[in-house]
């Protein structure tokens, strides 16, 4: 594990492959770390050189130093590449980290990222999910909330790595980082409506790839296929067969083929 001072905080991070070809930066959701990536660094490490960083209040020691937003992500891996002096690389991001994915996209424009991965982003908000949020910034029941949200992801699986990154890694997270996930998601949802819209509002679009494994119903495939047949053609949806909300753990090796399928240009 490494770390380096962004912004006045330490942002701790591992590293992997050759620094010789094309770094993949993977960025997590909210109270979640590298750890959510430890089946798919290795599997990415044989083709790039692979980075993962974890972001502010989110390092060994969750070190905070006041309050922080979504922007603020946004601008600390943009001041992280710099740091890092990154020329050729490319963002593949998980869960709400895809807000941070675009954001990014959109400062750096398509001439620096010409195309990106997001991974298991919600397309289309729910009533339940707007509960959910609710819940989980209220001080007094936030863990009603993210039992919630627990309980859904782990409904139908077994799967080993995904339970224990679940019930032990992202409960490793105190309560006041959930809280102020739950505010930051709401607040990107409010904003632009859902994914698809802040992705239209690019100036210019870069190729997007969405991997995903659930709903499972043949109906979220099609509404992204519509999407992307239906005046999007840099929206390309990506099904990887799954239980869970979580491939990267559950699925490492064909997403890890999808992504460099998709990088290897």
């Amino acid at each position: 594990m490494k770390s380096i001072t962004i912004n006045n905080h330490p942002m701790s991070y591992v590293e992997a492959g050759d620094p010789a070809k094309r770094t993949i930066l993977l960025l997590s959701g909210w109270a979640q770390d590298d750890r959510l990536f430890k089946t798919l660094i290795p599997e990415l490490a044989r083709d790039f050189h692979v980075i993962a960083p974890n972001y502010r209040g989110h390092d060994a020691d969750q070190t905070l130093q006041g309050d922080f937003t979504g922007d603020d992500l946004v601008d600390d891996v943009g001041a992280f590449i710099k740091a890092l002096d990154l020329k050729d690389f490319r963002l593949v991001s998980t869960s709400h980290g895809c807000w941070v994915n675009i954001g990014l996209c959109d400062r750096f424009g398509p001439d620096v990222l010409p195309r990106t991965v997001v991974i298991d982003w919600l397309m289309e908000p729910h009533d339940g999910f707007w509960q959910q949020l609710r819940e989980g910034q209220d001080p007094e029941k936030f863990h009603i909330g993210r039992k919630s949200f627990f309980d859904e992801w782990i409904a139908a699986t077994d799967n080993a790595d995904v339970i224990n990154h679940i019930q032990n890694e992202m409960t490793w997270f105190r309560g006041e980082m959930w809280i102020r996930a739950c505010r930051e998601i709401e607040k990107s949802y409010r904003k632009w409506g859902s994914p698809l819209k802040r992705m239209e509002a690019l100036a210019a679009h870069p190729a997007i790839m969405h991997i995903y494994s659930q709903p499972l119903g043949e109906e979220y495939r099609k509404f992204q296929a519509d999407y992307a047949a239906n005046g999007h053609p840099w929206f390309i949806p990506t099904h990887i067969p799954g239980q869970t909300h979580f491939p990267t753990l559950e699925s490492p090796v064909p997403v890890a083929a999808a992504i460099a399928g998709f990088y290897r240009d």
